[in-house]
């Protein structure tokens, strides 16, 4: 699993992404979805039309992973296509949701709460 104590932000593309692109196609959509000074230490995540693949781009100080799940059951809960919004930002709670088949939006789960 992906290690996220050091990730400061997951940045879900909406829409459909093609599951042949690797790391320099998902790259471009990356960079027109967020400024290049502020990609290190993010994760990027894409799903396919079939909403059985999910891609996700980390970017650390040095270079990029890329990890990839596809269900041999099932699909993901991926949220519609938002004309507005091309990407927007999650939680680390909201993304192992995501993995586990749940929606991002929960209704009836805690709200985070920083204890200061």
């Amino acid at each position: 699993m992906i290690d996220l104590s050091k990730i400061e932000g997951i940045y879900l593309y909406s829409g459909y992404t093609d599951m042949r692109k690797g790391i320099v196609g998902l790259l471009s959509l990356v960079n027109s979805m967020i400024e290049k000074e502020y990609l290190s230490h993010r994760l990027f995540i894409f799903c396919s039309k079939n909403k059985r693949n999910i891609k996700i781009l980390e970017v650390d100080y040095d270079g990029y992973w890329l990890y990839q799940k596809s269900l041999v059951t099932g699909k993901f809960r991926w949220p519609k296509n938002n004309s507005d919004l091309s990407s927007f930002v999650i939680d680390k709670r909201q993304l192992f949701w995501l993995l586990d088949g749940l929606d991002i939006i929960q209704k009836s789960a805690h709200q985070n709460i920083l204890i200061s």
